[in-house]
């Protein structure tokens, strides 16, 4: 596989940062997770947008603009095969840069440092062949409140989720659902979360989760196929009383819960495998080719 470091494609044994980059040191960064489809780059232009987006409300200057980090990305798909992959991942980060230790330093950074992590076998997209259907656990870990980090940013800073999901798979779950301060489900570890209930499909509003694009596009498709779908607050037992739930991220596509906190759902539920239909044929309708390599990948950046 080769990474994008630095302004040049190296191989994973170079791929290294200095341990002096605020990312490594404070989490001071922000990524994009994009899947990879049977040779098509999912809302390609719909990452660009948000994690320039991230870098902005962060206050990091990023080190490309939209047009030449669309192509970075493209080229990272062709130079790693992914035109011929079934499924393949793209991590762009960018962060502050490297500087002195200390918080204190951090206007005064830079540049600012993207790179590229590719990933194919390592990561499954979950696009295509059954719908995945996990287990999931209410968590103690809380979301953090949008007054301190707005969850639109997409941000490094990921230890909340980490420690739910280790308290989830500690008691035996694969999805760890935070809640918010008021007890409303925020989100899943990694992942947007849907509840099916009374004829009514609710997801958490972007004010106490991330902004997810698949989450986006599944909420455009069930009010394209007649569901009510809402932007609303709901608590751990809409979910516990739900006929459905599922999650919504990059990598799983859409996949169903199948018990919360050991309470067994209908999964996949046809609601569940309506959605994840019209939405995965419409994604891969709309995604970006990956194009066909052109010369032997290796080396420095043209």
């Amino acid at each position: 596989m080769l990474y994008f470091v630095d302004g040049e494609w190296v191989a994973e044994e170079r791929a290294r940062v200095p341990v002096s980059d605020h990312g490594f040191l404070y989490g001071d960064a922000c990524f994009e997770g994009i899947a990879v489809c049977m040779g098509r780059v999912l809302h390609l232009d719909e990452h660009v947008e948000r994690l320039l987006m991230s870098a902005r409300a962060l206050r990091i200057t990023p080190p490309v603009g939209a047009e030449e980090l669309r192509a970075l990305l493209l080229e990272a798909a062709v130079r790693n095969g992914m035109a011929q992959s079934p499924s393949g991942y793209l991590r762009p980060i960018i962060s502050r840069g490297a500087g002195p230790l200390g918080v204190s330093w951090s206007d005064r950074l830079g540049p600012a440092r993207l790179t590229i992590i590719p990933q194919r076998s390592e990561r499954a997209v979950a696009f295509t062949g059954a719908i995945h259907v996990l287990d999931a656990a209410v968590t103690r870990q809380r979301r953090a409140d949008p007054h301190a980090v707005d969850p639109r940013i997409k941000s490094n800073n990921y230890l909340p989720s980490i420690l739910a999901f280790l308290d989830a798979r500690a008691r035996g779950a694969d999805v760890a659902i935070l809640c918010d301060e008021r007890g409303h489900v925020s989100e899943g570890h990694a992942m947007n979360v849907f509840c099916l209930r009374q004829g009514r499909l609710r997801t958490p509003p972007a004010t106490s989760a991330l902004e997810g694009i698949t989450r986006r596009h599944v909420i455009e498709t069930a009010r394209r196929l007649g569901h009510d779908c809402r932007e609303e607050p709901f608590t751990p037992y809409d979910l516990l009383c739900a006929e459905e739930a599922f999650v919504t991220s990059s990598l799983d596509g859409l996949a169903a819960l199948g018990t919360v906190d050991g309470m067994r759902l209908a999964a996949p539920g046809p609601v569940t495998r309506e959605l994840r239909e019209a939405y995965v044929a419409r994604a891969l309708t709309d995604g970006v080719a990956v194009p066909a390599p052109t010369a032997e990948p290796g080396g420095s950046r043209p």
